[in-house]
């Protein structure tokens, strides 16, 4: 038996499907289907049944991966400490972090600091699913929550400001006094938690916006398509010269947290990434807070 097939059996059990699964081991989802069939064949079962909601284990199945939980605790330790006591600063490293926050902030700083050290090969994985340190899904995570502590080291790095903003083109047509209830809305789904839609509903109780996505890039490109008024973090809308920020009384903000595991902080390669984030979060701290 092939313990790598098993990783993927464990993965898309924890994850309910080989897509996600493919995005937490970072291969894509056809090689999590054929590595699936692979187990499959060599145990000679049945292990996923397709549901409404994704895949899950069968009978069969359960009794199989039940005992592999505690396999993969055990070789995942010996992994991290097999990392930790590496000495030079080579070899890959996985970064998580939220999706619009990875590509439009992280992914340029991480490419130059790469440069500076030819030996790293850095992965950034943008997106919602929070991979598990624990399982070595990700070596470092930049978040926007606070990580239960257990095995992770975490701390607070910087604060991302967010903002109204707005075309230019938009404006001259509708000019804005301070009030939104006369205005056209570009947001996140108004029901969602997230800090844009929870303002939103602060400033307009029952918002009703012409054009919606769970994505900040989507909304700076409705509202420079003259849309209408959206929030958005402060460095991508003040970084948009089409883009008018409209100033408000307490505006909201957002902590990001580095974190990674405890068995991981110390290995060189963990280490230089770790500060080299730390830093370029520290000092962006102005333009993140629109100042």
């Amino acid at each position: 038996m092939n313990w790598d097939d098993l990783r993927y059996v464990l993965a898309v059990t924890r994850l309910g499907s080989f897509a996600r699964a493919g995005k937490a081991l970072g291969v894509d989802h056809t090689t999590v289907a054929r590595r699936v069939e692979a187990a499959e064949r060599s145990l000679k079962v049945k292990l996923f049944t397709r549901t409404t909601t994704g895949l899950a284990l069968t009978p069969d199945g359960e009794r199989l991966v039940e005992p592999l939980r505690g396999v993969e605790a055990s070789v995942n330790a010996f992994e991290r400490a097999a990392t930790s006591r590496e000495q030079e600063v080579d070899g890959p490293i996985r970064v998580t972090s939220p999706e619009t926050f990875g590509v439009t902030f992280l992914a340029p700083r991480l490419a130059a600091f790469g440069r500076q050290h030819p030996k790293l090969r850095i992965e950034l994985v943008p997106g919602g699913t929070v991979l598990d340190l624990g399982r070595r899904e990700a070596e470092v995570a930049v978040r926007f929550f606070k990580s239960k502590p257990q095995d992770l080291v975490v701390r607070r790095v910087a604060d991302v400001h967010y903002g109204l903003y707005a075309s230019r083109a938009y404006l001259r047509g509708r000019p804005f006094t301070g009030e939104l209830g006369s205005h056209r809305l570009v947001s996140t789904p108004p029901d969602d938690a997230s800090v844009e839609s929870t303002w939103l509903r602060k400033l307009v109780p029952r918002p009703a916006p012409v054009f919606v996505s769970d994505f900040s890039t989507a909304l700076l490109a409705a509202a420079r398509a003259d849309a209408g008024i959206t929030v958005l973090p402060r460095y991508l809308g003040d970084a948009e010269p089409a883009l008018q920020h409209l100033p408000m009384p307490n505006a909201p903000s957002e902590a990001l947290w580095l974190t990674v595991h405890r068995d991981l902080k110390d290995a060189p390669r963990v280490r230089v990434v770790l500060d080299f984030l730390a830093a370029a979060l520290r000092d962006e701290q102005p333009l993140l807070s629109g100042r």
